[in-house]
């Protein structure tokens, strides 16, 4: 099993949830206006640093790995300015 952390910038995270849906993946968790702070700077809200994250979880088999990440993958390349999509693809040891 893996974890798949993805981290959406921009004016549209469904395009994210859209890429699951379309490879069938029936779980997932997403939290919407994350702030943090990133490699192209900070990321509050606020006028001054303008900006929130989603953030979307979901756990799937080894097997389905290689098909998200391509999937994700052409997703982040076809990205507007000012659009970013970040994804982590961490082990998990149980799941229950």
């Amino acid at each position: 099993m893996k974890l798949l952390v993805m981290l959406y910038a921009g004016s549209d995270p469904q395009r994210v949830s859209a890429v699951l849906d379309a490879h069938d993946v029936r779980a997932f968790t997403e939290i919407d206006r994350a702030h943090g702070r990133g490699t192209t700077g900070r990321v509050e809200g606020t006028r001054a640093w303008p900006g929130e994250t989603s953030v979307l979880f979901t756990v799937v088999p080894d097997d389905r790995v290689p098909e998200l990440e391509r999937a994700l993958r052409s997703l982040a390349g076809d990205a507007v300015p000012g659009e970013r999509l970040h994804v982590a693809v961490l082990p998990v040891e149980h799941f229950f």
